[in-house]
């Protein structure tokens, strides 16, 4: 009977540590992020950052009726991780939402290609290290006002395509 409860405490003990191990991942790293921001008196919003190194996987605009169809709120993005255990965020895959199929995975981001200048020159400055660097970056990809301009991003990018000119209606800055 002891054996029993010993494995269903266990149990329960791996499950605890499997189910929070991305928030306290996450939690960890916006942590760290605002200490390392606030020593070098960064701020969080004014980190600039480009859409280049988004991987989309098909030539937008394109005639998928998946993405014809498209509407904003049907665009997710799903963190990317390396493990199951010991969770490190790897980059954002960014799908287009299909009713009654699976969701089409139109983009990804890889956490290095997602490249900040201002941090670039304050790592060639050795005032940061690659793990700080690291840190930042994924918190402002994580962060809600970056998620919603990538949405915004790819959205333009299925409407109109990648090198097209935009009109001044989709030029507006997102505060």
């Amino acid at each position: 009977m002891n054996e029993l409860i010993m494995a269903f405490v266990l149990c329960i003990f791996v499950l605890t540590i499997l189910m929070t191990s991305r928030y306290f991942y996450l939690l960890d790293i916006k942590l760290q992020a605002r200490k390392i921001m606030k020593r070098l008196d960064i701020n969080i919003a004014e980190l600039n950052y480009s859409f280049e190194q988004i991987s989309y996987f098909y030539t937008l605009p394109s005639n998928i009726t998946a993405l014809k169809s498209a509407r904003k709120e049907n665009i997710l993005i799903e963190y990317d991780y390396d493990s199951i255990l010991f969770q490190q965020l790897k980059g954002i895959k960014i799908y287009v939402e299909q009713q009654d199929k699976h969701d089409l995975l139109l983009a990804y981001l890889t956490i290095n290609d997602f490249r900040l200048p201002s941090l670039d020159v304050l790592m060639e400055e050795e005032k940061i290290d690659e793990n700080s660097y690291l840190k930042i970056s994924i918190y402002k990809l994580i962060h809600p006002v970056t998620i919603k301009q990538i949405k915004d991003e790819v959205y333009k990018q299925i409407l109109i395509g990648r090198y097209d000119v935009m009109d001044d209606a989709m030029n507006e800055k997102i505060v």
